[in-house]
């Protein structure tokens, strides 16, 4: 285990400040700057919980460079690779809890939220300890059902089931579909042993009584904050489409390398990979499903988030890739179940070589462009755009993302160096002034498009000079009549 999340943490460390930060990061570096009490109320006024951001605080303390504010998120999702093995060998014996590991240590998708200064893998190692407890606890229905103080009752997996699942909900609200599957798996088992029926009951009422009651008073507080606009923090979300789905699931489960912020994967890798880590998750469930209560767990917990999301999704689009992160540990540990049916021999030179299939698979990864370079489009504006030029941008938070590249080298863009009025930019223009243009994704769903951009610059005229910084950032140099056209140095 120790040799796994090592692995988990140098595959997390490396390269870990390269990609410059994006949106949501740039909120978690303006946030952890903050006061406690400004930084939990800013996070409820935009539906975020605080526990995370609480946490990121600690580590500005070492700067907020990109390495320092990612830290945390490496350090949970190698402890995360810790976690899944104690729940898979619990369940599955050794050899489950090494592949299920491994793959988690090494699945592009959950290395790429380990070097991404968000919550994700924080609510990831909540729940899968909650899973691991859970699951330990219903395993032994009746050890389950007696009262706490009798001689050997359940109550210490209790009450880790409890306490993760607290910190899960008060890290992500997303956690909720973890809440739901505990509850059902509960149910199921309480179902199947009438015996233990009343037992099993009054101690998962109590847990979740206080599970409630620790998370509905944020609940309460985001209501108010937001104004009873609760739904509001979802509008930016894309409607689920078979693509989407299809990019999602490739991300999550099958071993892909997907944008982070486009639902786009890289052909790079080895795209077969994750067929065949899914035949070893198929043959896992197939062979130890209704096996007993732990594999139970397991089972409705990896069903009970893409359900949800998908069932949530015909009534408010709620399906992105980041939302279904901590059901990939629970596949995983499926895989590893799986991988350990084979002769003992046989598996562990199919465990080998699917981690050294799966080192080969996430090293593209390193050198793909997974998020905007918005450091980069930020020091050739800077640079380049003359002295009387001005910027212009259909997006301000594409300057707030740029500043915080400049920031650093002591020349943030001034409010009077950009605008986000064509009009003014026009009369810039006619006033004899060259005008710069810069669009670029800055999330998953951009409500502005290439094409609206392009109409919203069209009174400018003609662009004396267009490119592009990567994939998704657009500059066009746009001169005065008469004027010789200034080229941004794009490289």
């Amino acid at each position: 285990m120790v040799a796994l999340v090592l692995v988990a943490l140098l595959a997390r460390l490396y390269h870990l400040g390269d990609k410059p930060y994006w949106l949501d990061e740039v909120t978690t570096v303006r946030r952890a700057s903050l006061g406690v009490h400004a930084l939990v109320v800013d996070s409820l006024s935009f539906h975020h919980l605080p526990l995370y951001f609480l946490i990121s605080r600690g580590f500005t303390a070492l700067g907020t460079n990109e390495a320092s504010l990612r830290l945390p998120a490496a350090l949970f999702g190698a402890l995360s690779c810790a976690l899944l093995y104690g729940a898979s060998r619990m369940i599955g014996g050794r050899r489950a809890a090494v592949a299920a590991s491994m793959l988690l240590a090494l699945n592009p998708f959950q290395v790429q939220y380990g070097q991404e200064a968000r919550s994700y893998t924080l609510v990831i190692c909540f729940i899968v300890l909650a899973l691991w407890s859970l699951a330990s606890t219903l395993r032994n229905p009746a050890a389950a059902a007696r009262p706490w103080r009798a001689p050997g009752s359940a109550r210490i997996g209790w009450l880790l089931y409890g306490v993760a699942t607290i910190g899960a909900l008060d890290t992500l609200s997303v956690a909720v579909y973890w809440l739901l599957a505990g509850l059902l798996a509960i149910a199921l088992i309480a179902a199947k042993h009438p015996k233990q029926r009343r037992g099993l009951l009054i101690n998962a009422g109590l847990v979740h009584v206080v599970i409630l009651a620790c998370y509905l008073p944020w609940v309460v507080a985001m209501h108010q904050l937001t104004h009873g606009d609760m739904a509001s923090g979802l509008d930016w979300v894309p409607p689920l489409t078979w693509y989407r789905f299809w990019t999602t699931i490739q991300g999550v489960y099958l071993l892909r390398t997907t944008s982070l912020i486009r639902f786009y994967t890289f052909p790079d890798g080895l795209p077969w990979l994750g067929w065949l880590a899914s035949l070893a998750a198929g043959l896992g469930l197939l062979r130890n499903v209704g096996r007993d209560g732990a594999v139970l767990v397991a089972a409705v917990a990896l069903a009970m988030l893409p359900a949800g999301l998908l069932v949530t999704s015909l009534v408010s689009p709620v399906w992105m890739p980041r939302y279904l992160a901590w059901s990939g540990p629970v596949f995983f540990l499926f895989a590893g179940l799986g991988l350990a049916r084979l002769p003992r021999r046989s598996s562990w030179v199919a465990i080998a070589a699917l981690g050294a299939l799966s080192v080969v698979n996430l090293l593209p990864y390193y050198r793909l462009e997974t998020k905007p370079l918005w450091n980069q489009a930020a020091v050739l504006l800077r640079r380049g755009l003359p002295p009387e030029g001005l910027l212009f941008t259909d997006a301000p938070v594409d300057v707030a993302m740029m500043n915080i590249t400049l920031g650093r080298l002591g020349e943030p863009f001034r409010a009077d160096r950009w605008t986000a009025d064509p009009g003014l930019a026009l009369r810039q223009l006619q006033g004899g002034h060259p005008v710069w243009a810069v669009h670029g994704r800055v999330g998953q769903a951009d409500h502005t498009s290439v094409a609206t951009f392009a109409e919203t610059v069209s009174p400018l005229g003609a662009p004396c000079w267009s490119g592009a910084v990567g994939l998704d950032i657009i500059i066009e140099a746009f001169a005065p009549s008469g004027s010789a056209c200034t080229a941004p140095a794009v490289e």
